[in-house]
């Protein structure tokens, strides 16, 4: 493959895999499924969706993780040394903020949906590349990211739009 065509298709690759935010951007994060106007909310610890009030337990911080094309997640009010923690094994409380570390159960990774703006699904190192986040009514879950579940569709946005 001639160097300028090889140079081409890894930029191509690049922008495929790109996060569909910056890091370092605050965000707020909305799912599909609940239409309600409800973002995810950190407090003492738990993780879980409450009414969008734009507080800063819902104003989410995204930085470079500790393996490539991963990132972190913590609030504003739990601050830089909190992250959002998987624990897929707890059956009914898979997300805590805990101490940031370099454990795999804080590695997300980010996977844009197709060209839609700031749409995304959302996976753990801790947990595998098949088990998407998912928003239910029941709560948070890390469930098989092939269903195509509304649950599964994440927006982050600048402000919240519902």
């Amino acid at each position: 493959m001639p160097p300028r065509l090889a140079c081409a298709a890894l930029a191509a690759l690049n922008l495929l895999a790109a996060p569909a935010f910056a890091a370092d951007e605050i965000t707020y994060l909305q799912n599909a499924l609940d239409g309600r106007g409800r973002c995810l909310a950190s407090a003492h610890g738990a993780v879980a969706m409450a009414a969008c009030d734009q507080s800063p337990a819902q104003q989410w911080v995204l930085t470079p993780g500790a393996l490539p094309g991963y990132v972190t997640f913590h609030t504003v009010a739990d601050g830089a040394g909190t992250c959002l923690e998987a624990q897929p094994a707890d059956g009914k409380n898979v997300l805590h903020m805990v101490a940031c570390g370099k454990a795999d159960a804080q590695q997300w990774y980010v996977a844009r949906q197709g060209y839609v703006p700031r749409r995304m699904h959302l996976t753990n190192r801790a947990a595998g590349s098949t088990r998407c986040l998912e928003a239910q009514q029941a709560g948070i879950k890390l469930t098989p990211c092939g269903r195509k579940q509304p649950g599964h569709q994440w927006r982050s946005e600048s402000t919240p739009t519902m």
